[in-house]
């Protein structure tokens, strides 16, 4: 059995994770599941293969949630945030942790017909952790990595998915769904016939990559789309229209940086000022539809497990008229956003609006092209479920070098930190308001009418899509 510290170590104190939908009708599990059909989605971003092994970049950071349909991995992240069994059923600790158990799943195919072995889960490892050690005992597969790693968190990182590669380079998995087609600009996914889970409804997916928000939603109101990614702005129009919006629990956070030349001693006073006048709550509740929430922290709480109120410190911040008597170049801001995120700029123009209440002029700037020297941007940084300090180091992969070196010297916490370690590596990025936390915003999408889902929602709160459960009613093509 898995032990009960490997599953709630993070969560003690929460709830399951809800995943909410707004429906236009009546339950979306009332009706009876058909087969057949071919799922058309859409995306913004892009993805140039799928490959666990393969990094994505911010920008397709969506595009990340195709590749567990297709490969899986031994442990995997369940919808109350603990881990839960996919190829491995069960992990057992040896020696105080240092040794692991684990247990495979019988009888699982890989794309191809063929079995997956023990032989074959080991050969990945060992190649992917070179530093373990890694043998076949009787029903289990051994893993001796340390007191200090945390195998079974390790595990369930879509990077140790459990790949194999043919004679011809054609990568294989054991997921719901296998690869019929890539292209730059379309996915198309079919229904794997001997999933270990059961086959899926459907019988295809076709992902269209690369499609501007606009053509998205156009699509999914003129029924061309089934699903698409939205911004939680346009969850209004769709509801008109009786179309459903389903979400996850938040998995992206919007911060502000600054840039060089306002990381100064002497602005200081003025950033703190600025950071204490940004009106989080009606950003969240508002503008983002009561999607996002308040964000004082880079990890969201949900993940953290702390009170965002541990980082707040006593500061004094200016008054108006200290604000106005300021230099103009001291309260006069330029803020950039990317020239095609309207939500990045609907935020970026709630805080300016919020900051200009307090004495600033904010500037906001999209540019298409070459622009004068912006003085702060607004970020979105991606998170993926895992572990405080697993999330917290992958969030700072993403913040520039240069950046990190304003704020901290404190370097990402290490694979197993406590959480303590966690706060404290945190505190020391946000003490300055080099970076500020803004909102902390869920992945948001559009159904069309005839999308139906048997076991749980279409997107699960960790931001899974579950593709395997959804099916097509029976109009579909």
């Amino acid at each position: 059995m898995r032990p009960p510290d490997a599953m709630t170590r993070f969560w003690p104190a929460f709830p399951a994770l809800v995943s909410v939908a707004l429906l236009a009708a009546g339950p979306i599990e009332a009706a009876r599941p058909r087969y057949g059909g071919t799922l058309r989605a859409q995306m913004a971003g892009t993805l140039r293969a799928i490959d666990p092994a393969v990094s994505l970049p911010p920008e397709a950071a969506g595009a990340r949630h195709i590749v567990p349909l297709v490969f899986e991995t031994l442990v995997g992240i369940g919808q109350d945030g603990g881990l839960e069994p996919r190829l491995a059923t069960a992990w057992e600790p040896e020696s105080q942790g240092a040794r692991w158990r684990i247990r495979l799943r019988p009888g699982v195919r890989l794309h191809d017909g063929s079995v997956l072995t023990a032989a074959l889960v080991i050969d990945q490892l060992r190649a992917a952790h070179s530093d373990w050690q890694i043998t076949e005992s009787a029903d289990a597969i051994l893993v001796e990595a340390g007191k200090a790693a945390d195998v079974p968190w390790t595990l369930a990182d879509e990077r140790d998915a459990i790949v194999t590669r043919t004679s011809t380079g054609e990568l294989l998995g054991t997921g719901p769904f296998r690869v019929d087609r890539v292209t730059p600009t379309r996915i198309v996914l079919r229904a794997h016939d001997d999933y270990w889970g059961g086959r899926a409804f459907l019988d295809a997916i076709q992902v269209d990559l690369g499609r501007a928000p606009a053509a998205q939603l156009a699509d999914l109101e003129a029924g061309r789309a089934d699903v698409v990614d939205i911004a939680a702005i346009d969850e209004r129009r769709l509801l008109q229209r009786g179309l459903r919006v389903v979400a996850s629990r938040p998995l992206e956070s919007f911060a502000l940086v600054f840039e060089a030349h306002r990381v100064t001693a002497s602005a200081d006073a003025a950033r703190r000022t600025f950071a204490a006048a940004i009106d989080r709550r009606a950003i969240a509740r508002v503008l983002l539809q009561d999607r996002a929430e308040p964000a004082e922290a880079i990890v969201p709480r949900w993940l953290s497990g702390y009170d965002a109120g541990v980082l707040a410190r006593p500061a004094r911040t200016l008054t108006r008229s200290a604000i106005a008597a300021l230099p103009a170049d001291q309260r006069s801001w330029t803020l950039r956003v990317p020239a095609a995120d309207a939500l990045a700029r609907a935020i970026a123009e709630r805080v300016a609006v919020d900051a200009g209440q307090a004495g600033f002029t904010i500037a906001v700037q999209a540019p298409a092209g070459v622009a004068p020297r912006a003085d702060l941007r607004l970020v979105r940084l991606p998170v993926q479920p895992s572990t405080p300090d697993r999330v917290l180091a992958s969030v700072m992969g993403v913040l520039t070098p240069r950046t990190l070196a304003y704020v901290s010297r404190e370097p990402a916490p290490a694979a197993g930190a406590a959480l303590e370690e966690v706060l404290r590596v945190e505190r020391a990025l946000v003490a300055r308001d080099v970076i500020v936390p803004v909102v902390h915003a869920p992945d948001t999408y559009g159904l069309g009418a005839r999308v139906e889902s048997w076991k749980g929602p279409a997107v699960l709160p960790t931001g899974d899509w579950n593709f395997a459960n959804i099916w097509l009613t029976p109009d579909a093509p």
